[in-house]
């Protein structure tokens, strides 16, 4: 997949609504999907009726949700330089048809619905080879109707919502994983730092932020096993160490002797060591060593607020389009907010600063 180049990138927005010029900018990085340029050789149509592309449905899609509007809505306010643009056929007259609201719901729930978690992987792959190795983990809410009483509802919010958990590289939505409301944050880290270490093919992270949420010796020690990066978190004002040195932990990786794996020749190796105690099960003592090197970086260079990038860009994403589940059906609330997802990951490569690392 070929990215949109930097210096044909929009400038960041705020609340202007995209036109069809600028969003069909996006088009020849869809084209040069290897998972569209599959399905669309398996999918052949066959001879006679109207077929409409792969491309210009999920272009048209965009478009809908960055008006955020229905299905019946984009495609009644469509003109005839917008159906050019994305790439209609044309009828004997010459004039573009356009799909009706039952051929893009049908695209989005049937077709998308299945392939959108392997666009966005291979959109995030380009993305973590141009962006910096910053990664920032937060959560963040997904309103529903206050008549929606299949979402839970979430006192701190004082609001009915779903919980979007999202993984970000320099800025850019590299995976997302959907919740209740009221889940907790830090079960959600570890199997989203699996998919974005999965994504960049084992890269290692040099840094990794996250808030207070995540602060849990456990968390501290499977991000250091996945990424190789000391976790930086916004612990409370009452943290305090535990007190694991690397003392502590040569000297429990020498009581391990007779354990598969140990070598007397790596007790200086602190990495090893570690990486031999998680596999064994010391996983919270790992987590305790990472959690007081997290705490000295804090002492020496000063708490960070580089994980605000988080909430800047889930500001960002709700200007973009509507992220909620706000009148989306049980059904397809999963697929909706999937595919959703999938637009914000594609609008984060048209504009400037949020893959730029």
């Amino acid at each position: 997949m070929l990215l949109t180049r930097k210096n044909d990138r929009l400038d960041s927005r705020s609340t202007e609504e995209l036109t069809i010029d600028e969003l069909i900018r996006l088009k020849a990085t869809l084209e040069s999907s290897e998972t569209i340029e599959r399905y669309e050789r398996m999918n052949r149509p066959k001879r006679g009726g109207v077929v409409f592309g792969f491309v210009p449905l999920l272009l048209l899609y965009l478009f809908m949700e960055c008006r955020k509007t229905t299905y019946r809505g984009v495609v009644r306010n469509l003109n005839a330089h917008e159906c050019e643009c994305l790439g209609f056929p044309r009828s004997g007259n010459g004039r573009c048809r356009r799909p009706s609201a039952a051929t893009l719901n049908h695209f989005v729930n049937h077709v998308l619905a299945h392939l959108d978690e392997e666009i966005g992987i291979e959109v995030a792959r380009e993305v973590l080879n141009e962006c910096g190795l910053l990664f920032t983990i937060d959560s963040t809410p997904l309103q529903a109707s206050r008549y929606n009483f299949n979402a839970d509802f979430n006192v701190h919010y004082n609001i009915r919502m779903d919980k979007a958990h999202i993984i970000m590289a320099g800025g850019f939505p590299v995976a997302m994983i959907q919740s209740g409301g009221n889940a907790g944050d830090s079960p959600f880290c570890i199997p989203l730092v699996r998919r974005a270490c999965g994504i960049s093919h084992g890269l290692m992270i040099n840094e990794f932020h996250a808030d207070g949420a995540y602060d849990a010796f456990r968390t501290y020690a499977h991000v250091y096993i996945a990424t190789g990066a000391v976790m930086r978190c916004n612990q409370g004002t009452d943290a305090v160490c535990s007190g694991v040195d690397d003392e502590r932990i040569r000297k429990e990786y020498n009581g391990m002797w007779k354990t598969d794996g140990y070598d007397p020749h790596m007790k200086n190796d602190v990495d090893f060591m570690l990486r031999f105690l998680y596999r064994h099960g010391n996983v919270e003592l790992v987590g305790r060593y990472i959690r007081d090197r997290s705490m000295e970086l804090d002492e020496k260079e000063g708490k960070t607020n580089a994980r605000h990038v988080c909430e800047t860009v889930h500001r960002a994403m709700k200007r973009w389009i509507e992220f909620s589940i706000f009148r989306l059906v049980k059904g397809t609330k999963t697929i909706r907010t999937r595919c959703r997802f999938l637009c914000l990951q594609l609008l984060a490569t048209l504009f400037k600063g949020y893959t730029e690392g």
